[in-house]
């Protein structure tokens, strides 16, 4: 039997079609998809894009994506045997607005957020990476692992500790109810236990003994996000219950921090270095007058309350929706390394790094 050339490629040496994982990214799809036929990632690479050049070392999807042109895109719909909508739809690298000029396999960036987090291999198939959109971690569907893009890309085992899915069928249960600001207020929620986890706050003890349990006592900060995670849901829950209240008459923004410590601090009081973050979110969520909300549907007309910063919508998930507390997780809480020039770092979006959709100065 001869080698197979680029010019030889057909759908006959693709036979087994890799089934589509939602969100994956093009290197890994292609990944898979060599691996499952027996063929080299480069031949396949070269049937799709002559001359797009692999990097010394090989591809890797964790530090890499392959972008292509429409008809390479063409050429791959024939090899696979599935419609480009069908791709474009499961692959966010191929969807139309994403397609390249040219062929090229371009690092992913280095900011908190652009690196791919590895695929559950429990639910999905072992080896796969997703697209992070801008989001740095988040529980897998099965509840089993959480996945995270952070350091190279890394799973967390959830099974030692039970509070991480019933913290999930509560998270499901908010987003069921009340649409995407249910997400959109655990993101606003898990920022703030980052916070207070970073700052020796509040559940410090609880959460210490959760990362022991899940078997990352020398990789404390990779556990946080998901050690944190069952106070982010029931403070997300407060927080839904402010977003009803600070509409009518008498809506007490200290009488709802109080009740947040009731629920949360171990003696039952939010101290004041514990309320910062806090406070910076009530300076967007603040009390304000009931209007007509714009949207046809009750969960339109919900998210079309919540402040500017959460109006950039994304795909809907677990932890897919983002947060209008812009401090980023791994900085200090005081970043001073770069100020934004259009509000001084003044405005809630920019008070910790520059935001490229500056809101400009805080209201009164």
């Amino acid at each position: 039997m001869t080698a197979l050339t680029p010019a030889h490629l057909t759908a006959d040496d693709l036979p087994i079609r890799v089934p589509l994982i939602h969100g994956e990214t093009t290197a890994s799809y292609l990944r898979r998809t060599a691996t499952a036929n027996g063929l080299p990632l480069p031949t396949l690479l070269d049937s799709l894009a002559a001359g797009c050049e692999l990097p010394d070392d090989g591809l890797t999807p964790s530090r890499e994506e392959v972008l292509l042109p429409a008809d390479a895109l063409a050429r791959l719909v024939l090899l696979v045997d599935r419609d480009a909508d069908q791709l474009g739809r499961a692959l966010p690298g191929l969807a139309p607005d994403r397609l390249a000029d040219t062929p090229n396999i371009t690092p992913w960036p280095q900011e908190p957020g652009a690196a791919p987090l590895p695929a559950c291999p429990l639910c999905m198939e072992p080896g796969a990476w997703l697209a992070a959109g801008g989001h740095r971690w988040r529980p897998c569907g099965c509840g089993r692992r959480w996945m995270a893009g952070d350091e190279g890309g890394y799973l967390v085992d959830t099974g030692p500790l039970p509070d991480l899915g019933r913290a999930l069928a509560r998270h499901r249960a908010l987003m069921h109810r009340l649409g995407p600001v249910g997400d959109a207020l655990v993101a606003d929620a898990h920022q703030v236990m980052l916070w207070w986890w970073v700052s020796g706050q509040v559940g410090a003890q609880m959460w210490r003994a959760r990362e022991d349990a899940l078997g990352l006592t020398r990789h404390r900060r990779r556990a946080a996000p998901v050690a944190v995670y069952p106070e982010a849901v029931t403070l997300a829950e407060a927080m839904w219950a402010w977003e009803e209240k600070r509409r009518r008459p008498g809506a007490s923004a200290e009488a709802w921090v109080e009740s947040v410590g009731r629920q949360l601090a171990p003696t039952g009081v939010i101290s004041r270095r514990e309320r910062r973050p806090l406070t910076y979110w009530l300076e967007q969520h603040r009390p304000e007058p009931a209007k007509r909300s714009a949207g046809r549907t009750t969960a339109d007309r919900r998210w079309s309350r919540l402040p500017e910063l959460h109006q950039q919508r994304d795909e809907p998930g677990l932890l897919r929706a983002r947060s209008c507390l812009k401090w980023v997780y791994g900085l200090p809480l005081t970043e001073t390394s770069a100020v934004c020039p259009q509000c001084d770092g003044r405005a809630p979006s920019c008070r910790w790094v520059p935001y490229p959709g500056c809101t400009g100065l805080p209201r009164k």
